[in-house]
């Protein structure tokens, strides 16, 4: 019966080892599955291996350059894409040296200790050093030298790229940029993680960001990548690795006719005359290359919120241009023949039609055409457009580039054919929208006669508009990027000056034009600008708002200067004014030419 026992109990041994046995050999073989070949095979879920995602998890990376095109001005100044030395901070496991780097950094940089330490030991992921204005901490190259003779665990000092420096004082016409997708660090597609971690790919949704994209969009990032174990600590032999695209020509520059040390002080000048919302246009009257444009209340490009309209480029959207408009009627009776410069009118305030009223109280009295357009008189204008057909003022509104748009559109001979200048530009009109045909009864054109009704309008255009006048009554489009560069300086393609350029108005019927806009400023009205730097030509307006019934107006001047020997062409324009007898665009106008009697452009 022992016999028997033992027997048993050695079986049941022997089965419990084999079972054991098999057991160790599945798991063992099932190990060396994992090690020899399924570790080097993507995953069912993943594109990633099993010994890649095994470094994944010890990886803890930040972008320092997206690889998106930057945009500069003439003078090469960065616009978005400023390249500088910054301090990026990885999380780490909190420890005495820790405290002591941020005492350190906090006492060198002059900033708070305590909110770095808290920003610091709360981070999961890598971050750059930045200000309560949330710019990049620039790093002086006094404060360079003196943080390179540290070693903090953690702290890295490296070249970033920052995609909007000048945050507020972004110009509208750069845009912004939204989120695409998620693609790998060599940013060939979207959907692949050949590198692991994913980062935020950008395309451009408005501005030169939108209608240059393809030529912005990059082929990749450059990271900077740091390794450390469960316990926060960095790991031997992978502290550091660096990934960049292989290609030398990207990412692409685009050199722009914009020169940025005129924004500011034209930002400055408008919030010194408390223009809340407006647009300021400076045009090179040579060449018609756009210096500055300006565009009022400002924006950031990184906090864009689609329910304010800050972003909105104000200096491409059409408004009603008040008796800036005047210069069509005018435009029309010199080439005509219908009127002459002498002939007269007489202004007693009222029209006595359409509800139409002179500015001035008790009229101008008896006036010539050429002093009818000094003195801005509606009534004299209204009496002008009895002869002028409504057809006549669409072309001559279209002469002076007032109908459509006038930016330059074109191609980079790159396969890019549609590549807009000025994009996002609302085209000017003389009648509402979704009208077929030019049909306007006689108080409708007697409205718009004087820039009322759906009179509509650009600055740019406006601006563009001096330019023509100016260049004898040659018409041409502006331009505002000059060229495309790789990333080595060299010229990949260049756009030309004054496109499509054509003969639209008399060079008599312009030089008349002029001569006028010099007697506004003399003895009409634009005298508040006689004593400035430089003698000044131009004219102003005034329209009601879009909001009828209220009491807000749209204030306009535009002109040009030297008389002389005029260099550029400005467009003012300050929207939604309260009545309050101030004309804003005047004065702006005037502070702005004085501020480019000392400018030199740079070619």
């Amino acid at each position: 019966m022992k016999s028997q026992a033992s027997i048993r109990q050695l079986r049941r041994i022997g089965y419990a080892t084999f079972i054991i046995t098999a057991m160790l050999c599945i798991w063992v073989a099932r190990l060396a599955w994992l090690q020899f070949v399924e570790a080097f095979q993507a995953l069912p879920h993943d594109s990633h291996t099993l010994m890649k995602q095994s470094v994944i998890q010890r990886e803890r990376g930040i972008v320092l350059d997206d690889g998106r095109g930057h945009i500069v001005d003439r003078r090469g100044t960065p616009i978005t894409g400023l390249k500088a030395n910054a301090l990026i901070f990885f999380p780490i496991q909190s420890s005495k040296e820790q405290k002591a780097a941020v005492e350190q950094i906090a006492s060198l940089l002059e900033l708070d200790a305590g909110q770095l330490m808290r920003q610091w030991s709360m981070a999961s992921e890598p971050f750059v050093l930045r200000d309560n204005q949330k710019k990049v901490v620039s790093i002086t190259e006094t404060k360079l030298q003196t943080l390179q003779q540290y070693h903090w665990p953690g702290v890295r000092l490296l070249p970033y790229t920052d995609p909007y420096p000048l945050k507020e004082l972004t110009p509208h016409w750069v845009g912004y940029t939204i989120e695409a997708s998620t693609a790998n660090t060599t940013g060939a597609k979207a959907e692949r993680h050949d590198h692991g971690w994913r980062y935020k790919m950008r395309k451009g949704a408005y501005g030169l960001e939108q209608s240059f994209n393809p030529l912005l969009a990059g082929i990749g990032p450059v990271t900077f990548v740091h390794y450390q174990d469960a316990g926060m600590k960095p790991l031997p032999g992978l502290d550091v690795r660096i990934r960049k695209p292989g290609n030398p020509y990207y990412p692409l520059r685009l050199v722009t006719t914009a020169d940025l040390s005129l924004h500011e002080p034209i930002v400055t000048i408008m919030k010194q005359h408390h223009v809340k919302k407006g647009a300021v246009v400076v045009l090179d009257a040579a060449t018609r290359d756009v210096l500055a444009m300006v565009s009022v209340p400002a924006y950031n490009p990184e906090r864009i919120d689609p329910k304010d309209h800050a972003w909105n480029n104000l200096a491409l959207q059409a408004a009603a241009p008040g008796s800036v408009f005047k210069l069509v009627a005018a435009a029309w009776a010199l080439e005509s023949g219908a009127y002459k410069p002498q002939d007269s009118f007489y202004c007693s305030g009222e029209y006595g039609k359409y509800g139409l009223s002179c500015w001035k109280k008790g009229g101008h009295g008896t006036l010539t055409l050429e002093e009818a357009f000094a003195q801005s008189c509606n009534v004299a204008f209204a009496q002008i457009s009895e002869r002028m057909t409504a057809l006549d003022m669409y072309h001559y509104a279209h002469k002076l580039g007032w109908i459509g748009s006038v930016g330059q559109i074109g191609s980079d001979h790159l396969g890019h054919r549609e590549l807009a200048q000025l994009p996002n530009e609302e085209g000017g009109r003389i009648e509402g929208p979704g009208k077929k045909s030019i049909e306007m009864g006689e108080g409708e054109k007697v409205q718009s006669s004087i820039g009322q009704r759906d009179v509509r309008i650009t600055p740019l255009a406006a601006a563009n508009a001096m330019v023509t006048l100016l260049q004898g009554g040659v018409y041409g489009e502006p331009r505002l990027v000059q060229r495309i560069e790789d990333q080595s300086g060299a010229v990949i393609s260049t756009f030309s000056k004054q496109a499509n350029q054509e003969r639209r108005l008399q060079a008599r019927t312009a030089h008349y034009l002029r001569y006028w806009m010099e007697q506004v400023v003399k003895r009409g009205t634009g005298e508040a600008l006689r004593h400035r730097a430089w003698t000044l030509a131009g004219k102003s307006g005034t329209a009601q708002a879009e909001a009828y019934g209220t009491k807000q107006l749209h204030t306009w001047f535009v002109g040009y200067g030297p008389v002389k020997k005029p260099q550029y062409a400005v467009a003012v324009v300050s929207l939604d004014e309260e009545n309050d007898s101030q004309h804003r665009a005047t004065a702006v106008f005037g502070d702005v030419m004085d501020m480019l009697a000392s400018y030199q452009v740079k070619p």
